[in-house]
């Protein structure tokens, strides 16, 4: 009897000690995720690093800092505003420049950027749906490749993701907490990401749609919803702003891209619908499928993930509430949200849709909601839920099909191609001569061929603009004509008298254009000698023999 009296306070101590014990359990579960999840941070910082340096400037990069290598901020903030986007990035370059000028320097914005992002995806999963749902949305944000380039390009995107994940999650914890000041937070974290991209602003209305349901749930208190009150009535008129001072100007940027809406149509025709030659729902469904294709950067893989993000969204309808801060039908909403304001986007004509990264910033709740489909699937056992998205990650790798507008290919961008080329030039074309070029790869020659010091554009009655580089004649297209074609090459090439003082006129053709030599070999007899040198794929050298163009 006496032994029965002892032991039973000992069981009831223990029970009492259980749940304190297995809260120290979890949090040292969650101290030790939170470790590898640093490491593997660390890990997606190298690999960027290495891309930024490894890799030459796209024409759109060379582009971007050639528009921020001004005399003075304002000059570079007028020069922005000959761009589609917002000003934030070319008056961080403007200020960046001064610390270095090369490739791994100019980048370097970006690449700290695209490593926090990938800290902010795991946290904010983390707290919206679960642990694992979390942790593998680190792993695809850090080791898909075409976010690995993404965040090695002196490029928007990655600031825009970066500034819209931290609104996100910000939000969250303001609505979970009631707290004003990080709502205020996330308020401004979501005008940092519309100052880095337009697209932000189609993010901003799915997210404040997103906030209005939870806030009719969960009804928060009077600070929250003052501070987020004031902060729309603040981003509606961050949008004003922009739309007066830049976005209704941009028609007259390119003459050949009027009225407004249809600028970008210019160049992305094919991600635009367009009434009369679409359908609604078969271009939503190809563009749906463009979306995943562009996020893993794999065909089959992204036609998959499709799938398990339709799959996550119902099974987040289905679910039944736990004792949880997010329902799981809030969760689903904030995942088709997104597509739902694009696609009325789309459907309008105001923004492109598919296989192209102006739709990026839905890369995150595809992520989430494959993420939410696989931890669902492997009913809560993380290792085979890392198993299938590592499985995921290393096809997208072995068989990816990036190419073309998706991103230029690594074996392609190697910065010793344009080393290469930059070389030859520098050797073979005389001070007398003249180089032909289009617009977007004349910026490469700013950047690479002048050694990124400023030039003095000449514009002449035909459209074309001229400059001086190393003593060279640079000419280049119009920013109407696009890149140089066949076509256009010939119908300039005329008879003249050669003589000893003649000049030669080279084509350097690079940028996201190929195989303009080869086409001229092809198609015209009089070029069918032609030597043309080529330095990967994208960059291409050759000359013109007499009789030769015109000088523009």
């Amino acid at each position: 009897m006496p032994r029965q009296s002892h032991v039973a306070p000992v069981s009831e101590r223990a029970r009492a000690q259980e749940p304190h014990r297995s809260e120290e359990f979890r949090a040292g579960v969650q101290e030790s995720l939170d470790i590898i999840a640093a490491a593997i941070v660390a890990l997606g910082f190298f690999l960027r690093l290495w891309r930024a340096q490894a890799t030459f400037f796209s024409t759109d990069e060379a582009w971007h800092f050639a528009l921020a290598n001004q005399n003075s901020l304002a000059a570079a903030y007028k020069a922005s505003l000959t761009l589609l986007h917002p000003p934030l990035l070319l008056v961080i370059l403007y200020y960046w420049r001064h610390l270095g000028t090369s490739n791994l320097v100019l980048r370097l914005p970006s690449v700290i950027a695209g490593t926090l992002l990938c800290w902010a995806v795991y946290r904010w999963l983390s707290g919206v749906f679960s642990q694992s749902v979390g942790w593998m949305g680190l792993l695809f944000t850090t080791f898909l490749p075409p976010l690995i380039a993404l965040s090695a390009e002196l490029r928007q995107y990655t600031l825009m993701m970066l500034f819209a994940v931290c609104s996100a999650y910000l939000l969250e914890e303001a609505l979970a907490t009631g707290s004003d000041g990080r709502m205020i937070g996330s308020c401004l974290c979501l005008y940092l990401a519309m100052v880095s991209h337009y697209s932000a602003f189609l993010f901003a209305a799915a997210l404040g749609g997103y906030c209005i349901v939870r806030m009719i749930r969960d009804r928060p208190q009077g600070g929250v919803i003052a501070a987020w009150s004031a902060g729309q009535v603040i981003g509606i008129a961050l949008g004003y702003f922009f739309y007066v001072t830049h976005i209704s100007k941009l028609g007259g940027v390119n003459t050949g891209a009027q009225p407004i809406h249809n600028y970008a149509d210019w160049y992305l025709s094919e991600w635009y619908f367009h009434p009369g030659r679409d359908h609604v729902l078969p271009f939503l469904y190809r563009g749906t499928i463009g979306i995943f294709r562009f996020t893993f950067g794999q065909t089959a893989v992204g036609q998959i993930a499709t799938v398990l993000y339709i799959l996550g969204v119902l099974l987040l309808v289905l679910q039944k509430p736990v004792a949880r801060r997010w329902p799981p039908r809030s969760t689903a909403v904030l995942l088709l949200l997104p597509f739902l304001v694009n696609w009325a986007a789309v459907a309008a004509g105001l923004y492109p849709y598919g296989r192209t990264r102006q739709c990026v910033y839905l890369a995150w709740f595809a992520i989430a909601g494959v993420s939410a489909a696989l931890a669902i699937i492997s009913a809560g056992h993380m290792k085979v839920a890392t198993l299938l998205a590592l499985g995921m990650i290393i096809v997208c790798h072995a068989r990816g099909t990036l190419e073309g507008r998706d991103m230029l290919p690594l074996a392609e961008q190697r910065q010793g191609n344009m080393d290469q080329a930059i070389q030859f030039i520098r050797k073979e074309v005389a001070p007398k001569d003249l180089i032909l070029t289009d617009m977007a790869t004349s910026f490469q020659l700013r950047h690479y061929l002048c050694d990124q010091m400023p030039v003095k554009i000449e514009r002449n009655s035909r459209g074309y603009e001229s400059f001086q580089c190393s003593g060279i004649r640079i000419s280049s297209t119009g920013p109407d004509e696009g890149a140089l074609t066949a076509d256009a090459v010939d119908k300039q090439w005329v008879t003249y008298e050669s003589g000893a003082d003649s000049q030669l006129v080279w084509v350097v053709q690079g940028g996201w254009a190929s195989g303009l030599g080869e086409e001229l070999r092809r198609s015209c007899p009089a070029f069918a000698q032609t030597e043309v040198h080529s330095f990967g794929r994208y960059l291409e050298v050759f000359r013109l023999p007499p009789p030769t163009l015109t000088i523009p």
